[in-house]
């Protein structure tokens, strides 16, 4: 006997399986080709591929939007005024964590300038751009940052992107 495979494609998920095709002899002496497939299975794979597929490409676009804002990359800066509590809060902040990561002792003097990120991601970060003035406690040398600071408003986190030295 020769055998042969059935081939089944969903419309719809563009499932595609290959089952072994079985021959039944019947008493008239006909051949009859019987495949099977048991198509809510079928369905119910491609729906979770298709939705796994579009799950992926849209953490990776939300991911790729935080890496731009976070790094400001390809968007713009907007002029805020940099006397605002909020602005405050994050100078501090900034230079909090560059304190806890290099071990220094600096601390703010002033805001030199402050900008916003201008990015319209659906995702909710904000994103500073920071001008610090500030003075190290332990020489009394007075020294001016540059400094990035992103910030995901749900859930609430506030993260450091970079902290340099702002070049004359």
């Amino acid at each position: 006997m020769a055998s042969s495979m059935t081939l089944t494609a969903s419309f719809f998920g563009g499932a595609v399986a290959t089952k072994q095709a079985t021959v039944t002899t019947r008493r008239s002496s006909q051949l009859a080709v019987r495949a099977s497939m048991d198509l809510e299975k079928a369905v119910a794979e491609s729906s979770n591929t298709r939705r796994g597929l579009v799950l992926s490409g849209v953490g990776a676009a939300a991911a790729s939007s935080v890496a731009k804002v976070a790094l400001g990359i390809s968007v713009g800066f907007s002029p805020v005024n940099p006397c605002t509590p909020e602005i405050l809060e994050i100078v501090k902040f900034a230079v909090s964590e560059y304190n806890k990561k290099n071990k220094a002792a600096l601390a703010v003097e002033y805001v030199i300038s402050a900008e916003k990120a201008t990015d319209t991601s659906p995702i909710a970060i904000d994103s500073f751009k920071l001008g610090i003035a500030t003075k190290d406690t332990r020489t009394g040398t007075i020294g001016n940052y540059v400094a990035v600071v992103a910030r995901v408003l749900l859930p609430p986190k506030t993260e450091l992107v970079s902290f340099e030295p702002l070049r004359k």
